[in-house]
């Protein structure tokens, strides 16, 4: 027995139909229903039934239509209390109806089963203006649980769908754009934007609300905030262990997937994340920590928190060094806001604890091989292998094959069937029968009680010798990215690219970066216990050659995620010439490219080498290296102390000597001691040296007489820096000089002189494509402009520098740019934006104990917010 209001009124008893005679009778039975279990007063009724009008009899005709629905009801089988008069109206207790069930689905959160109760417009058919204000209420709430549901699904073709059929609805807008705009879509996100803002003006005059506004300017000021790896899109079974991650991923959580190795545990976390990203508007965090990455050390916490914190958009020169404060830090800046944090290869509790942000709304999903009990109040998710019909549905899935067997005799494990299926996929002809046919094989991988290297022998047997071979060493590249250049160096083979892909097809190797390849953590551990002894060493000596010998800038983008891992590996291997040549090279690669932290690991990699081997050369060099490391990590009193050792080395050599000296100039004038700083120089200048060199001296010299109020001094040893920078043709160093010429005429009252020759510097700079070059430049220009009183142009250029050096990671020159932006900002009245930049001055200059620009930056935030004055004439910096 059923009466259904949720599009027409219908009265069922079992699938038979029962009429309802006429208009009236409809409407009294759909005020019933919408009111079932209470009392509908007679007046209610005669309401619904003539809108505002009723005859005189309108009462007795209520009455008559009522108990005649009443007996035709009881007729087709509802019980006799179905319909009873009580006091001033009448009750009606349907044994259901499609509205009561829709009621219960909503309140227990059954989304689509609440929306399946309805077959159309609530009441279709029944016109009173009474019951209008109901159908409005029922259909409010039928989009309102719409939301609801697709938000939980975030399916984008039922969302186009649903914006399609209410386009004025901006809940279903906001969660289209924000479904596009977590799949990366971001130009189709803004493009709906556009089009609900346009049908709001043109439809009702209106403008979007604050929250569809809000999540406009956070797509276009944030772009994509999600960092999620690609979700595999043939994952398969784990609905229980799916909806145990997706019951407990709220606010506040810890959610630990734990289980075997090869068992799945990444691809469950990766496919929960995308599923719940749509309640985290304010972005999905991923982060590898690498705890079982054979032939690398779990990624330190400190790094992590790097990682994380740069993701939130905290830029690199604003990490804290010590790992309380980065995760003070970072347990600050996602405090209150809506994130999904996966942290994903957990070595143990003490990897982890350190990362959870502890805010009420942020969750955090993680997987390990170890259960974490450590970590108090977190939600364990334990996994294990695949039952029979989901390890068989993944076998298809991959393969597009039916099973016959093939996964249960890979034991359920997902990286066993995965291969399989992928030698199925690949073969042609009967390849499936065959597979299934070899079953000595596959009974082996059972009689090893699932042990993830017997999966991975299924397929390595099926390769040829020369893919076999590429598999064994390739588990020798110490680094997270194999390129197709590192590899054939490994074999020595051609065609090794497309061994790489052969591989790929078997499931050894993956490919998700162009410029590489990547292996599985247990596929590199088990490479590396077959490969044999003697082609070992034979393959470890071509890499490192490869790498010893370096190549072009191209090359290092390339290389770059394996810089520093292949210099340790090599220091490791005690091959130590290879060690500190990779060292040198890739670290002038680091520093230029703002890579601080590798740049620092590679040079004392190379410093170590250097030191076992006790070659003068190799230590002059990696000395160089070091002290250039800890100058740009702002440790100088460090930097000092390298840079004297390198100078009493340097006995036999004239321009490292004369390099030595003037970064000891340098290190004292960043003290404060110029001087002291330029009693260096002209001792570096007094040793023979070559012209580059030479230019540099002459121009750290300027600086230090330009701060001494020696403008004559300084213009003629920038002049005669600028003429040997033209004569050596070196054009990278001529945009350094240049700016420092610039700076020189402005002192000295030629400002537009200084505001053309700083200008030329900085398009010097971007047509070279030196982005260093071009921040310093930009920095001098825009001190140049603060003294030619134009602070609007000096504001533009201050800030494009401090955007660049924030990119680059290079603390020194980045207080110097932020102090300049910040009297920009205070020239033009732009109090608290100057306040900012002072603040970041300070805060950077004070961690690498540059003391020039630390005073600097404290006078500018204690100057009266009257003052209108302009730059700190007083002001400039370190040359080197």
């Amino acid at each position: 027995m059923d009466i259904r209001v949720l599009g027409p009124v219908q009265v069922l008893a079992g699938d038979r139909p029962v009429r309802v005679s006429g208009p009236r009778q409809e409407r009294v039975l759909a005020a019933l229903v919408l009111d079932a279990g209470r009392v509908v007063p007679v007046s209610r009724l005669v309401e619904v039934v003539w809108d505002g009008d009723p005859p005189a009899t309108a009462v007795r005709q209520v009455r008559n239509v009522t108990s005649a629905l009443r007996r035709a009801l009881v007729a087709a089988g509802f019980p006799d209390d179905v319909l009873t008069a009580t006091g001033p109206g009448f009750v009606l207790n349907p044994p259901d109806s499609d509205l009561a069930r829709f009621e219960r689905h909503a309140a227990a959160e059954e989304y689509r089963e609440a929306l399946a109760c309805w077959r159309g417009p609530a009441l279709a058919g029944v016109t009173s203006h009474a019951l209008a204000g109901e159908v409005a209420r029922l259909e409010e709430k039928r989009l309102t649980i719409l939301e609801a549901h697709l938000s939980r699904a975030g399916d984008i073709a039922e969302l186009t769908a649903a914006v399609a059929q209410h386009p004025l609805r901006e809940g279903l807008a906001a969660l289209l754009i924000q479904a596009l705009w977590r799949q990366g879509r971001t130009a189709d996100a803004l493009l709906t934007y556009r089009r609900t803002r346009d049908r709001l003006a043109a439809e009702l005059g209106v403008e979007p609300g604050p929250a569809l506004r809000a999540l406009h300017a956070r797509i276009q000021r944030d772009g994509s905030a999600c960092y999620l790896p690609y979700r595999t899109p043939d994952f398969t079974g784990r609905r229980r262990e799916l909806d145990l991650v997706l019951g407990a991923l709220h606010g506040g959580n810890v959610v630990l997937v734990h289980g075997m190795a090869g068992v799945g545990k990444t691809a469950l976390a990766v496919h929960a994340a995308h599923r719940a990203a749509s309640r985290f508007p304010d972005g999905q965090l991923f982060v590898d920590l690498h705890g079982y990455s054979p032939g690398r050390d779990p990624l330190d916490p400190a790094a992590a928190l790097s990682s994380l914190l740069l993701q939130v958009g905290v830029p690199a020169p604003q990490h804290p060094g010590s790992l309380d404060d980065r995760a003070a830090l970072w347990r600050a800046r996602t405090s209150g806001r809506a994130l999904l944090v996966l942290l994903d290869n957990a070595a143990g509790a003490h990897h982890l604890l350190p990362l959870l942000p502890g805010s009420p709304s942020v969750a955090v999903l993680a997987t390990s091989r170890r259960r974490l009990t450590a970590v108090d109040g977190a939600v364990p998710v334990p996994l294990d292998v695949l039952p029979e019909t989901d390890a068989a549905a993944l076998f298809t899935a991959v393969s597009g094959r039916r099973d016959h067997g093939v996964a249960r005799l890979c034991g359920g494990l997902p990286l066993a069937i995965r291969i399989a299926a992928s030698r199925v996929r690949h073969q042609p002809g009967r390849a499936a029968e065959r597979l299934a046919g070899r079953r000595s094989r596959l009974r082996e991988l059972r009689t090893t009680d699932r042990d993830i290297a017997a999966a991975f022998a299924l397929s390595y047997r099926d390769l040829g010798e020369p893919q076999r071979y590429l598999f064994r060493v390739l588990g020798i590249h110490p680094g997270p990215l194999v390129t197709p250049d590192a590899a054939a160096a490994l074999t020595g083979l051609p065609d090794t690219e497309r061994l790489l892909d052969d591989l790929c097809d078997a499931h050894l190797l993956s490919r998700p970066h162009p410029d590489g390849y990547t292996f599985h953590d247990l596929l590199a551990e088990y490479a590396r216990d077959l490969v044999r002894p003697g082609e070992a060493r034979a393959a470890r000596d071509r890499l490192l050659g490869y790498y010893r010998d370096g190549g072009d800038t191209e090359w290092h983008v390339r290389e770059r995620p394996n810089l520093r891992a292949v210099a340790e590996f090599a220091l490791a291997q005690r091959c130590e010439v290879h060690a500190w040549r990779i060292a040198d090279h890739a670290a002038q690669f680091l520093r230029v490219r703002g890579h601080r932290d590798d740049f620092v690991a590679v040079a004392r990699a190379g410093f170590a080498a250097a030191e076992r081997l006790g070659d003068t050369e190799a230590l002059l060099r990696s000395l160089d290296n070091l002290a250039n490391a800890q100058w740009d990590s702002g440790d100088l009193d460090a930097a000092m102390t390298t840079t004297r050792r390198r100078l009493r080395l340097a006995v036999d050599d004239p321009a490292a000597q004369a390099s030595a000296l003037s970064r000891i100039g340098t290190l004292h004038g960043m003290r404060g001691d110029y001087r002291t700083a330029i009693t260096y120089y002209r001792q570096a200048l007094d040793v023979p040296a070559d012209e580059r060199l030479t230019a540099l001296v002459l121009g750290n010299l300027s600086h230090a007489q330009e701060i001494l109020g020696d403008f004559a001094d300084a213009l003629t040893s920038i002049s005669q820096a600028r003429d040997l920078r033209e004569r050596t043709d070196d054009r990278h160093g001529s945009v350094l000089s240049d700016a420092q010429y610039a700076h020189v005429l402005s002192r000295l009252g030629r400002t537009r002189d200084a505001v053309g020759t700083a200008s030329e510097a900085v398009a010097r700079a971007v047509r070279l494509g030196y982005p260093f070059g071009e921040a310093w430049a930009r920095t001098d220009l825009a001190d140049v402009l603060l003294a030619a009183n134009r602070p609007a142009e000096a504001r533009e250029h201050a800030g494009r520098a401090r955007d660049l050096l924030m990119h680059l990671d290079h603390p020194l020159l980045l207080a110097m740019a932020a102090n300049s932006l910040g009297d920009a900002h205070h020239a033009l009245g732009e109090t608290a934006l100057a306040r900012e930049c002072y603040g970041l001055a300070r805060e950077t200059a004070t961690r690498v104990g540059y003391r020039r620009e630390r005073e600097r930056a404290e006078r500018g935030l204690a100057r009266d917010l009257g003052d209108t004055g302009v730059t700190d004439r007083g002001r400039r910096r370190r040359r080197r």
